[in-house]
């Protein structure tokens, strides 16, 4: 979706329409523990736990053009905890692109995917529909998670500044 033009912002696209940010990069409580947050949480406010019942969600678009680096479609939500409870695994299916936002190279990754129309190697433009996420991998409830690595994988960084200019 093509950003309005009253947002200030160094990529043209949201990386979903409607999107309302229901969690911040940082130190956050989830299930009564303080833990790291290492990226942004995108829900659609026309989307609901409900979710979980029809697992279809909304579209994902690249929030810049890039390269496809890894593509992982394998994730089957039938295994999503175990009998104690705990997490099988965090991310569901995910897609990540390698992408210059402001002219510095960046591996941006989108997780909880439901469904991803993209490959490895395959280029993608801004805007291009990637996706849809669903409430898949450890999460509690339909959700897209959007977080951004250094150019060499070298540390995960607080996609906020990139993506907004605040």
């Amino acid at each position: 979706m093509k950003l309005k033009n009253e947002i200030c912002s160094p990529v043209d696209y949201l990386p979903l329409q409607n999107p309302m940010i229901t969690s911040g990069y940082g130190w956050r409580m989830l299930a009564g523990q303080k833990n790291f947050h290492d990226g942004i949480d995108f829900a659609n406010p026309l989307h609901n736990c409900k979710d979980r019942l029809k697992p279809i969600g909304t579209e994902i678009y690249a929030v810049a053009a890039g390269n496809i680096c890894y593509d992982y479609d394998k994730y089957d939500d039938r295994f999503r905890m175990d009998i104690a409870g705990h997490k099988q695994d965090s991310a569901g299916n995910m897609v990540i692109i390698k992408t210059a936002i402001n002219g510095i190279m960046y591996y941006v990754r989108y997780l909880h995917l439901i469904e991803n129309f993209v490959k490895e190697n395959e280029f993608v433009s801004a805007g291009q529909l990637i996706g849809r996420y669903a409430d898949v991998g450890f999460s509690y409830g339909a959700h897209l998670h959007l977080d951004i690595y250094s150019a060499d994988w070298g540390q995960k960084l607080d996609p906020t500044p990139i993506l907004f200019d605040i």
